[in-house]
């Protein structure tokens, strides 16, 4: 028998006892076919059986090939079909759930077909009592992992009476206790049938990128999303936030597929320790509202932290101001919008507009005046500027907006990290 240091004496003992009842090789894998347990070999083993034994994996090449054959919405035994090219003969797939969630999979060998329908039910009987002692074991494997998972919720939450029985909470039990903490927002959109559940693939991937080495982290995952919360005791590098969100990259590749999803990264820090730790989360999750492409930090937001706090349907493009709207219909072109822009962002001087714009100034008076004339506003007035510039801002998130929402201009990897 192969298996981690971790794996619950139990489920090594039913596994060993079925491979023998079977006299074939049986494995039990997690969500993302990673080695559990392994029995010992029969004579039937393949080169994947193999490589997972000596390597704790198969690979995600064989992952991806599991799942795509629809294994993590499988209930009951399948079949398993052979993959040549991976080196894989055929096997019996027993999905092993817990209340809501899946646990991993339970394969036996099975390379001819030769599986008796007796034996199959023998498996699924196996299989249930692996499933019971998986979830114990989940239940288990933190002492108190219940009660610090709801006093995690509890301490990001909105109500202040439920953060501070948390907070309560973790002074008594340890935990989320250093000065800076670093909330990650991940929500992710499948972009038609994903191989496994985005609820699943979630759970793996922030797993993953929590159980890295010399870090501090716990995890919150609801249906398609995830939070991720680190904590240290100066404020961390970015470097060190992108490599957790390359970590959870991965999970979502080997368990969805790549191409299959897309995911916003939101990224919001605070240094008031656990106490601003519900501020940490409020900016991750403003920040993954941003329409970029890229991993979104709160600090890079400038005023558009202030326009993503409003309501989805107030982003809309009739939110932006009736001068401004006027201004873009009457500027088929838009050069006076994106002189409006270049004036506007050098605070007003004339001197660096025409610099960045690269025309004459008495060109660029001319387009000043007409942007007066259609927008009846006054570019001397901190008001009127005001109104503009953040209309412009406005007017850039709903577009945005709009053409992430259109599957025409999805990025064609599907991502958007």
């Amino acid at each position: 028998m192969t298996g981690t240091p971790s794996v619950d004496a139990r489920l090594l003992k039913l596994i060993d006892a079925l491979a023998e009842h079977l006299g074939r090789s049986v494995v039990v894998d997690d969500p993302a076919v990673r080695l559990i347990c392994a029995s010992r070999h029969f004579g039937d083993e393949d080169a994947v059986r193999v490589r997972a034994v000596l390597q704790r994996d198969a690979g995600a090449d064989v992952g991806r090939y599991v799942l795509s054959r629809g294994a993590g919405r499988w209930h009951g035994a399948h079949v398993l079909e052979a993959s040549p090219d991976l080196g894989l003969t055929a096997r019996l797939c027993v999905p092993l759930h817990g209340p809501g969630w899946l646990l991993g999979f339970l394969m036996v060998i099975d390379a001819d077909g030769s599986l008796t329908p007796g034996e199959i039910r023998h498996i699924e009987k196996v299989s249930r009592d692996v499933e019971s002692v998986m979830h114990a074991g989940s239940i288990a494997s933190g002492e108190d992992s219940v009660e610090r998972t709801a006093a995690l919720r509890d301490l990001l939450g909105r109500h202040e009476a439920a953060r501070r029985a948390a907070e309560a909470w973790f002074v008594r039990n340890g935990g989320a206790g250093a000065a800076c903490v670093t909330v990650v927002s991940f929500t992710v959109t499948a972009l038609g049938t994903p191989d496994a559940s985005v609820a699943t693939a979630l759970q793996v991937a922030v797993d993953m990128a929590a159980r890295t080495r010399g870090t501090t982290a716990q995890h919150l995952v609801d249906d398609d999303r995830a939070l991720l919360l680190l904590t240290s005791e100066v404020v961390p590098t970015r470097a060190g936030i992108l490599e957790h969100v390359r970590r959870v990259a991965e999970g979502l590749d080997r368990v969805l597929g790549a191409g299959s999803y897309r995911c916003a990264v939101g990224v919001g820090t605070s240094t008031e320790g656990r106490t601003g730790a519900w501020r940490a989360r409020h900016r991750a999750d403003i920040a993954s509202r941003a329409p970029s492409g890229d991993i979104v930090f709160w600090d890079d937001l400038g005023v558009d932290a202030v326009l993503l706090e409003l309501p989805a349907e107030v982003m809309v493009p009739e939110s932006v101001p009736l001068p401004l709207r006027r201004l873009m219909d009457m500027d088929p072109s838009g050069r006076l919008t994106s002189t409006l822009r270049s004036f506007l962002d050098h605070g007003g001087s004339v001197a660096r507009t025409a610099a960045e714009l690269h025309m004459h100034r008495t060109s660029l008076y001319y387009r000043l005046d007409r942007i007066r004339e259609i927008t009846s506003l006054d570019l001397d007035s901190g008001r009127d500027r005001l109104q503009l510039h953040l209309g412009l801002h406005l007017h850039d998130l709903t577009s945005q907006f709009r053409q992430n929402e259109d599957p025409a201009t999805a990025h064609p990897d599907g991502r958007r990290w």
